[in-house]
C-alpha cells in the first residue's frame, strides 16, 4: 500500500495587504514606478507559486490601489494606472494557466471606460475556472464601500436589508488572515466590516520581497492562534 498522502490544512481566505514598494525601490536607488513594478510582477509570481504552499487557500485578496491613492501625485499616479493596465492582462493569462478565478473588488468611480473593460475582460473569462479566487480590490476604501452599501440599501425599498449583501465583497467570506507586509501595523481602510473578527500578522518585509514561504509563515503563525470569534 503506497504512503497516504496528507491532506493539507485549509485556510479559507487570506487578504494581504501589500506595502512597501516604493522603500523597495529607495533602497535600490530606483525610482517609485520600478518599486511598482515589481511589486505587481510579485504579485503574479505569487499566485503562479499557490501549488507550492504547505496550506491549500480558497480565496486570496489583494489590496491594489485604495480610494486613498487618488491623492499621491498626477505623474504617480497616471504611472500607476498604466502598470494596473498591464497588471490586469497579466492576470488574465496566469489565471488561465493555474486554473484562477478572478475577481474585482472595489468602485468604478473615476476609473476610464478602457479600464473597466480591461476588469470585465478579466474576470468574465476566468469566471468558468474552477481554482483558487483571487481578488482584486482595485479602486477600493471601506468607509467608501460601507457608504455605497448605505445608500444601496435605502434605494432597495427592503423593510430589513442586511448590509453584507450590498457591500463590494458580497459574494466572499470575512478573510480568516490579513496579512500587511513593510512594517506598519494598521489597515489603511481595507476591509474594516469584514474583518471584525480577523487575525492580522505584520512582517517588516518589504512587499516585493515577500514570497510564497513568506505567506506559508503567515499561515503556520495564523494557525497557532486561538480564535474565540467573540464567544
Amino acid at each position: 500500500m503506497g504512503q497516504q498522502r496528507l491532506k493539507k490544512k485549509k485556510v479559507n481566505h487570506v487578504a494581504i495587504i501589500m506595502d512597501g514598494n516604493g522603500r523597495w525601490a529607495k533602497k535600490k536607488f530606483l525610482n517609485k514606478k520600478e518599486g511598482h513594478k515589481t511589486g505587481i510582477k510579485n504579485c503574479i509570481k505569487l499566485c503562479k507559486s499557490l501549488n507550492k504552499l504547505n496550506y491549500k487557500i480558497n480565496e486570496l485578496s489583494f489590496y491594489v490601489f485604495s480610494t486613498e491613492n487618488w491623492n499621491r501625485s498626477p505623474a504617480e499616479v497616471n504611472n500607476l494606472f498604466s502598470l494596473i493596465e498591464e497588471f490586469y492582462k497579466n492576470f488574465e493569462s496566469t489565471a488561465d494557466e493555474n486554473n484562477l478565478i478572478i475577481r474585482h473588488y472595489g468602485s468604478k468611480e473615476n476609473l476610464s471606460k478602457k479600464i473597466i473593460n480591461i476588469i470585465d475582460s478579466v474576470t468574465n473569462k476566468t469566471k468558468k475556472n474552477s481554482g483558487i479566487y483571487i481578488n482584486l480590490l482595485f479602486n477600493y476604501g471601506s468607509r467608501k464601500e460601507i457608504e455605497d452599501a448605505y445608500n444601496k440599501m435605502i434605494s432597495s425599498g427592503k423593510k430589513y436589508p442586511k448590509i453584507r449583501e450590498y457591500l463590494y465583497t458580497k459574494y466572499s467570506s470575512d478573510p480568516d488572515l490579513i496579512i500587511r507586509t513593510g512594517g506598519e501595523q494598521r489597515l489603511s481602510n481595507f476591509m474594516l466590516w469584514q474583518a471584525a473578527y480577523s487575525e492580522l500578522y505584520f512582517t517588516k518585509k518589504l512587499w516585493p520581497d515577500f514570497r510564497h514561504t513568506d505567506l506559508d509563515l503567515a499561515i503556520s503563525n495564523y494557525f497557532l492562534r486561538k480564535r474565540n470569534l467573540g464567544k
